[in-house]
């Protein structure tokens, strides 16, 4: 005689704790910036976002009512760390600071943000394919408000260091912004071999060649760059 055997329930799933709203959609922009980084736009879903979040989905409609308003919140948000960073990178200048340690420091603190948070970079430096147009435009943003960082300085500079009382400040600007822009891309894409501190002896050197302090000979800064 066949004895069965009844079976037992499956255990049901453990429930997460009820969080307060702006919690969960901290989690859950998380869980987003994870599922982009992995697999591009096309990855985010709301269901995909729940299992990656563990949350159940009314949980994450109730934080967010869909994908694109998702994916709004996160880009805005990212745009705001971003724009913290570079204000926290930037050293204070006043009249017994030196140029070049500001602008080196600037430089070797905001990549090493970005090396901290390559993820929250990446999707602003390095857009994937079907971005909506609102990356790029926070891209913009945060890369103006760069830019006017790096005026201010120069500006600032241009009684401090020799030298750049003779260069296109607007130029050399822009020139500085597209260096960093490329090392933080650079850094995202190749961590180990493109680090913060690599960057930061390179805009050393750089400096020295573009604009050398007082009664040094250019060859001796050419010769003390490498």
């Amino acid at each position: 005689m066949t004895t069965v055997r009844a079976m037992s329930p499956a255990a049901p799933r453990a429930r997460k704790p009820r969080m307060q709203i702006e919690v969960r959609r901290e989690e859950v922009l998380d869980a987003a910036l994870r599922l982009l980084s992995r697999g591009g736009y096309q990855a985010v879903s709301m269901e995909a976002v729940s299992r990656e979040a563990d949350l159940a989905k009314p949980r994450v409609y109730a934080a967010y009512p869909g994908v694109e308003p998702l994916l709004l919140a996160l880009v805005e948000r990212e745009r705001g760390r971003a724009i913290a960073a570079l204000t926290e990178a930037m050293p204070g200048f006043d009249d017994g600071a030196d140029f070049d340690d500001i602008l080196v420091a600037a430089a070797t603190n905001l990549l090493q943000s970005v090396a901290a948070n390559p993820e929250s970079w990446r999707l602003l430096l390095l857009p994937a394919d079907g971005a909506p147009d609102e990356v790029r435009e926070n891209f913009s943003d945060a890369r103006a408000f760069a830019l006017a960082q790096l005026r201010a300085l120069l500006e600032w500079g241009r009684d401090h260091r020799p030298g750049l009382a003779d260069l296109d400040l607007e130029l050399t600007a822009l020139s500085l912004l597209a260096v960093g822009e490329q090392g933080a891309r650079l850094l995202v894409s190749e961590p180990e071999a493109f680090t913060a501190e690599r960057f930061g002896r390179f805009t050393r050197s750089l400096l020295a060649m573009m604009s050398p302090p007082p009664d040094v000979p250019r060859r001796v800064i050419a010769d003390t760059a490498h």
